[in-house]
């Protein structure tokens, strides 16, 4: 009888992305190897190939495992005890260095939405990758749809999509450009530091997200008080 593995599918999985991430860390990602991998999870590159299939599918395997966890970040900020425009500003307001997943995670970001590279990853990480990815924006659809709905987002269903549009555009438009900033600044190492750490609370990013929510209908509108309560409540989870 062939003896049992030593590790279970799962466990391989795990100790892949955790050998994966320090091997990027190590090198960069680009340069890091798969060999490197399987020396560190400490299993044999046949195990390895059973998992992630190219260094591309490494890397899509990490995003997947990335939103998964950015997905349960939000869902734990959208449930705080907030009002509905509290709880999109605290969104903006947390942390980024206290809850990454990877050091190098807004470099992983750019790399995943390449299609050369999204066409060697192989299905099962895509569906994954995709799906959490999805869970990310299933959290602000729900979010958006419940204030409408309750009638706590006073201007009406019509312009959910409006607002949630114009919301996301100078929240992602901003992060992108504080890590592109980042990296000009750390040079081509893409494992490299580059959390964006907390913002204050009276930044023109927030001050500017304040404005267009409060250009909309809201029983409570956004004031600074909300916004202070917010940064209160991140810290209480540790996500500030």
């Amino acid at each position: 009888m062939a003896p049992a593995p030593k590790f279970s599918m799962q466990e391989q999985e795990k100790r892949i992305l955790d050998a994966a991430e320090k091997s990027i860390e190590n090198s960069s990602l680009l340069d890091f190897t798969m060999s490197a991998i399987a020396k560190g999870a400490g299993l044999s590159m046949g195990s390895i190939y059973k998992h992630v299939q190219s260094k591309e599918d490494v890397l899509v395997a990490l995003a997947a495992n990335m939103y998964a966890n950015e997905a349960a970040m939000y869902h734990t900020v959208l449930t705080l005890p907030l009002t509905i425009p509290e709880k999109i500003i605290a969104t903006n307001l947390i942390d980024r260095s206290k809850v990454q997943t990877y050091s190098f995670e807004g470099q992983l970001d750019n790399l995943v939405s390449s299609a050369a590279l999204l066409k060697r990853g192989s299905p099962m990480w895509l569906d994954r990758m995709r799906n959490n990815s999805k869970k990310i924006e299933q959290e602000f659809d729900l979010l958006f749809s419940n204030a409408a709905q309750s009638g706590e987002f006073i201007s009406g269903m019509e312009a959910v999509e409006e607002i949630g549009l114009l919301l996301w555009s100078l929240t992602a438009g901003y992060f992108q450009l504080v890590r592109q900033h980042q990296s000009l600044l750390q040079g081509d190492n893409a494992a490299a530091g580059g959390a964006i750490v907390a913002i204050a609370p009276d930044a023109p990013h927030i001050r500017g997200l304040k404005r267009i929510l409060n250009a909309y209908e809201w029983q409570q509108p956004l004031t600074q008080q909300g916004i202070e309560k917010a940064c209160r409540l991140l810290e209480d989870i540790r996500f500030r």
